[in-house]
């Protein structure tokens, strides 16, 4: 699995700051149809899942991923506190 990862480039690895700004409405991501998980390694994966399942509090006052899934789960702080969650 770590191969995949590494070999798949993801947009979301290193955004570029108008990416970003163009992506912070709220609806932008939806829990559930965005494949984020896919850029997190098995091993991390109960960062994203305490997040989603628990509809993380860090997530919902400060943005999804908190600061917490960034640097756990995804290990990519370029991520943090984008997106104002949807949760379903």
């Amino acid at each position: 699995m770590k191969e995949l990862i590494d070999t798949s480039d993801f947009v979301w690895r290193h955004p570029s700051e108008d990416l970003k700004n163009m992506c912070q409405d709220v609806g932008c991501i939806q829990q559930g149809h965005h494949s984020l998980e896919d850029m997190i390694e098995d091993h991390n994966m109960w960062a994203f899942k305490d997040c989603c399942e628990s509809k993380c509090s860090n997530c919902e006052q400060y943005g999804f991923p908190c600061g917490n899934l960034a640097s756990h789960g995804f290990q990519n702080m370029d991520i943090s506190e984008i997106w104002k969650p949807n949760w379903i």
